[in-house]
Formats: C-alpha cells, sequence, structure tokens
C-alpha cells in the first residue's frame, strides 16, 4: 500500500494542522468578488452555447430512457419546480439538474476547459437552472456563481492533471461534482462551514470513467455531476455533516483520485487568482459536434477539400499528439457517439463533404459507404513536432490519385480565447442546434434574452422561453 503523500495528511488532526485546501476553496466560493467584464461576458457567451447545445440533446436518443424513468410533471409544482429543458415537463431539482446535463453533452457540441480536459457549462448551468427558482436568482447572479464554478473547474485541472486523465477519469464527472456544488452553493448563499460541508460530500459523489466514452453513459457523466454537486449544496444547507478536510486528507479527493502518485494543491490554494476562464486555453466553445481533441484535424481537413476541388483521394496522415489517442478510442465507427471519438471519420467526413455539423452524425451519415470506404486508407500517427502538445495541434496530409500531396496545419482550434466566436457564429450555431426545438420565432425570442443574461432580470425569465409544448417521447 503506498504511504500516503506529506502533503496530504492522513488523519483529521494532522489535515487540520497542514494549511486547508477545503477552507480555501470554500472561502473563494462565498467571497464577494468583482469579476472582470471579460470573465462575465465570457461567462454569459458560454451559458447561452451550452442552452443551444441542450435543446439540440432534447431531441437526442439518450433522453427517452431519462425521460421514461425520471419523474416529472406538466405544471410546475412545488415538488417539482425545474424544468425538463426542450420539453413541457418539470422535475424534482435534482432530476432537472440530470436530464439537463446529460442532454446539453449529449452530442459534444459544448465547451471544454484545459488544463481539465472537462466539460464544465453542461455541468455547471444545468446545475443552476434547476436551483435558480428555488432560490429566485437574477442572471447576474447566474454569472457570478457560473464563474465561481468554471474556478474550481480549471483549478483542479491544475492540481490533477494530466495524470488524472490518463488514469482513465472523465474530469467532467469528477471535477464536475465539485464545480456544481461550489456553483450551487454561492447562489444558495451557503456559508463557510457550509460551503465546506458541500465539498465534502460532493467529493464522495464524484465519478466517471473514460471507459464509457463513445455511449450515452459519457453525457450522462455530465448530468450526474450537476445533480451530485446541487444536492450536496442543498444537504449542506440543510445541517448535513461531512468531513472538513476532504480535499486534503490521505485519504481525500487530491491523493485519491491521483491514486496516491501525487499532485499539487498549490492551485488550489491560489484559487480566484488568475480566473481560469480568463487563461489562454480556459473556455473553449466548440464549432464543431465532436470530440475538441477532433477540431484541429477538421478545420484542416475542410481547408484541404477546398483545394482538392473533388480530386480522388489515395491516402490521409493525420499529425498529432500523444495526447489525442486518449478520447479518440474509435476508427471505424458503428454508431454516432463512436464517430464523435474516431478523428479518422471526422478526417473523411471534412474532406468528402466539405462541412461537419450536426448533420454528420447521423446512423445514415455513418453508413455511409464513400465515407466508410475512405477511413481504412486514414493513419493517425505522433508527429513528433507536436508530440507534447496539450491542444491537439493536428496535422493534415494528403495524397491524391494523381499524386498530388497537400498538407494543412492547425495549431489551434476555433472557439479558443485567442480565435473566439463572433456574435454571427454564435448566433448561427444557436439557430443550428435550437430553431428544430423552438421554432423560428421561439429561437430568436431565447437568443436575445441569453445574450443579454448578465443583467438583474430574473432567470425565470430565460427558462419560459426554453419551455416547448411537446417533446417527441410524448407522442409516440
Amino acid at each position: 500500500m503506498n504511504a500516503p503523500l506529506k502533503s496530504s495528511p492522513d488523519t483529521p488532526e494532522k489535515a487540520a494542522a497542514a494549511v486547508s485546501v477545503t477552507r480555501a476553496m470554500a472561502d473563494f466560493a462565498i467571497g464577494r468578488h468583482n469579476f472582470p467584464a471579460l470573465a462575465r461576458s465570457r461567462a454569459a457567451d458560454a451559458i447561452l452555447d451550452v442552452v443551444g447545445c441542450m435543446l439540440a440533446g432534447s431531441r437526442e436518443a439518450l433522453a427517452r430512457p431519462l425521460l421514461a424513468t425520471l419523474p416529472s410533471f406538466e405544471a410546475h409544482l412545488s415538488q417539482a419546480p425545474a424544468l425538463l429543458v426542450g420539453t413541457r415537463r418539470y422535475g424534482p431539482e435534482g432530476d432537472a439538474a440530470l436530464y439537463n446535463g446529460a442532454i446539453a453533452h449529449a452530442l459534444d457540441y459544448d465547451d471544454t476547459n484545459h488544463p481539465a480536459y472537462a466539460h464544465p457549462s453542461a455541468v455547471i448551468v444545468p446545475a443552476l437552472l434547476a436551483i435558480a427558482p428555488r432560490c429566485q436568482a437574477t442572471g447576474g447572479q447566474m454569472v457570478d456563481a457560473y464563474i465561481a464554478g468554471f474556478e474550481v473547474f480549471g483549478k483542479l485541472g491544475r492540481a490533477l492533471n494530466t495524470q488524472h486523465y490518463k488514469r482513465g477519469w472523465h474530469a467532467t464527472g469528477t471535477f464536475g461534482a465539485l464545480a456544481s456544488a461550489v456553483a450551487c452553493g454561492r447562489m444558495l448563499g451557503l456559508g463557510t462551514t457550509q460551503m465546506v460541508t458541500a465539498l465534502g460530500i460532493a467529493a464522495s459523489s464524484a465519478s466517471g470513467l473514460r471507459a464509457n466514452f463513445g455511449s450515452m453513459v459519457k453525457p450522462l457523466h455530465a448530468g450526474l455531476a450537476a445533480r451530485a454537486g446541487l444536492q450536496a449544496a442543498l444537504l449542506a444547507q440543510a445541517g448535513h455533516d461531512a468531513s472538513a478536510v476532504v480535499m486534503e486528507h490521505g485519504y481525500g479527493y487530491l491523493s485519491v483520485f491521483n491514486a496516491g502518485i501525487g499532485h499539487d494543491p498549490a492551485p488550489l490554494l491560489a484559487i480566484g487568482q488568475g480566473l481560469e476562464i480568463l487563461t489562454e486555453h480556459g473556455l473553449a466553445l466548440k464549432p464543431y459536434p465532436a470530440c475538441g481533441a477532433t477540431h484541429p484535424g477538421i478545420e484542416a481537413a475542410l481547408q484541404l477539400h477546398a483545394e482538392l476541388g473533388g480530386e480522388p483521394i489515395e491516402s490521409v496522415r493525420a499529425g498529432v499528439c500523444e495526447m489525442a489517442f486518449a478520447p479518440l478510442i474509435h476508427v471505424m465507427p458503428h454508431a454516432p457517439l463512436e464517430g464523435k471519438f474516431s478523428l479518422h471519420y471526422c478526417l473523411a467526413v471534412a474532406l468528402l463533404e466539405g462541412a461537419v455539423g450536426l448533420a454528420s452524425f447521423t446512423p445514415d451519415k455513418i453508413a455511409d459507404a464513400r465515407i466508410r470506404s475512405l477511413i481504412p486508407r486514414i493513419a493517425m500517427e505522433v508527429d513528433d513536432d507536436i508530440r507534447h502538445d496539450g491542444e491537439f495541434a493536428t496535422r493534415v496530409t494528403v495524397v491524391t490519385a494523381s499524386g498530388r500531396r497537400l498538407e494543412r496545419f492547425v495549431p489551434l482550434a476555433m472557439g479558443k480565447p485567442a480565435r473566439w466566436f463572433s456574435t454571427q457564429r454564435m448566433q448561427q450555431k444557436f439557430l443550428d442546434c435550437a430553431e428544430t426545438v423552438l421554432g423560428p420565432q421561439g429561437c430568436s425570442q431565447a437568443f436575445d434574452a441569453l445574450r443579454t443574461l448578465d443583467s438583474p432580470a430574473p432567470v425565470a425569465k430565460i427558462l419560459s422561453l426554453l419551455h416547448t409544448l411537446t417533446h417527441p417521447s410524448e407522442t409516440t
């Protein structure tokens, strides 16, 4: 058995004598902050973006088993105050957080964070939307809570990654439970002791295994984390107790989730300093509904499509970093969810069709003979120049049937802070996601309301725009 790390005391008494990571996180979560305008703007953009993803995700296959098993009602009742987005149903707050979190991540179109290598908004936003009616929260309060939760995601990434991710944990679930607890606890107005307790409860609720990538369970991780954090905050508010040193204890979160191989608590002790939402790679919106590790390659392939002019392709080489092989576990996909984790498939679609969008990940498209015939001619290999890159830079080289050799290199995906979406691009993505659910007028109203979220207006006003009269599962 590995001995506990010196930085992680193995008894509550020793932990209490050490600098408390748990207390530092709680103090930040409940503190008074004047977050910079850019941080607030980025947070509002992320909330808008993930709501669009929720609406599109509400029509995905995983919504059906969730709706079939979660209790819900057609009316807004005291025991069912939270909207299941994209339906006319309401459910208990925890169940709504679970449902909305799962559909938010269903398409893998929601934003990401590095170094957490996780999907923050798909966890934080569903939890906050579920609890907002209870708190009578304003949009401005939701933005504050979002930034606090996002900070936890990023700082946990700095403390534990990349070893945490490489060991098979899906950080959306493992980091997300704590981030959700902080965001919900802030919106609820928890005190310091209560926030410490919320972290303690959430830490024992955190999970998520990368073995489930390519299945419905991957997006379920986001919903489970949203619900776990929300429930932890409510339990703490109601008087439940928990370890006060759950982060730094020798058998606590930091040590156990990295299997005793080491972690750096310094980022968590400095939480709030150098806000993660403003860092170089902190928040990234997704231009394509697939794993973020595919995005530079997709963009390179789209550029090559324009240059190919329809010329037959002999072979393709994708030069990637070592880390790309961790999430991109499929080659020849047999289902749309697998296609999102196949660089081979995504490149084939981009090279042959010149576009990658929601329509690229359907059963019919996965079965397309032209796409499937190109996949065996695509090689995915480590490129020595970018071997240790953390942003999934990709070099795509195509050799045509006539012998032409074409190459494109994309070092950084669109949607990263240095390549942020324009308002037009954000609106285009939101329409693509939401128009078939809300209709043109409803989609326009929701977009306009979300664009002005950071205000004293109640969040309930926005929720009323995300209610639809019917859901496909209710008509079959």
